[in-house]
């Protein structure tokens, strides 16, 4: 989601200025850095994030927003997620994370719906996928974001009705390319995580390989098929 806000106020031509930092800029829509009444003030046209399940959002926003819903592979987001807790452990789990291995982690907050911060992967994008019929809502992965970013992107600007000329789409690609992020610090939350590379860490596609030993790698085959039977997409290669 951090690349896709990046890409997101990039292509709608930056309304409030040049990023000072990402999340002022495109703030969550539980915000607790940015007050209400900044959210307000905010020009058009305005972007959000959120993690939430379909059915958590406003229903004022189910039915008048463009919503950009990017899900990835359940392998990788383990991961990610991973170093995600142990990077931010003020806003999770707390010190005990620092030094939790993987398979301790994997037993005892991924796999448990009650435990893990926004449940089981599978529950989150079956929910969604089954408002895939909405007009206003944009289904795209993190695989085929990777894979060819400027055909993506292509895809949301005509998704928002926006005018893509070569010079925005160039911008659009600089200004969210990995390395520009990771070392951007106005994106790379290195106010909280005091390195550059403690948030915004690879960026790659198949980095579950280095993780997951063959039991976990076979504990993903359901929740796999539960979402391509709701009609998502998923890879985990490119």
């Amino acid at each position: 989601t951090t690349w896709l806000q990046n890409i997101l106020y990039n292509l709608v031509g930056q309304p409030d200025g040049p990023i000072e930092k990402l999340p002022i800029s495109v703030p969550w829509l539980q915000s607790v850095e940015v007050s209400l009444e900044e959210i307000e003030e905010k020009k058009g046209p305005r972007v959000f994030k959120t993690h939430d399940y379909w059915s958590w959002l406003p229903e004022k926003i189910k039915d008048t927003a463009r919503i950009i819903y990017c899900y990835r592979n359940p392998k990788d987001q383990a991961v990610s997620y991973y170093h995600h807790i142990k990077t931010l452990t003020q806003f999770y789990y707390g010190d005990r994370c620092k030094d939790m291995k993987f398979d301790k982690y994997f037993d005892e907050i991924y796999t448990r719906k009650e435990v893990a911060e926004f449940g089981l992967w599978e529950d989150h994008v079956v929910e969604w996928l089954e408002q895939k019929d909405r007009k206003n809502i944009h289904f795209l992965t993190y695989e085929d974001l990777k894979e060819d970013t400027e055909r993506e992107v292509q895809k949301i600007a005509e998704f928002l009705g926006l005018s893509l000329s070569e010079d925005l789409m160039s911008s659009v690609l600089f200004n969210s390319s990995f390395d520009h992020m990771q070392q951007n610090d106005k994106l790379n939350y290195s106010w909280i995580t005091n390195a550059r590379d403690g948030f915004i860490r690879k960026g790659k596609v198949g980095g579950w390989k280095e993780f997951l030993n063959s039991e976990q790698e076979a504990y993903f085959d359901g929740p796999i098929r539960k979402v391509e039977a709701a009609g998502g997409k998923v890879r985990c290669e490119i």
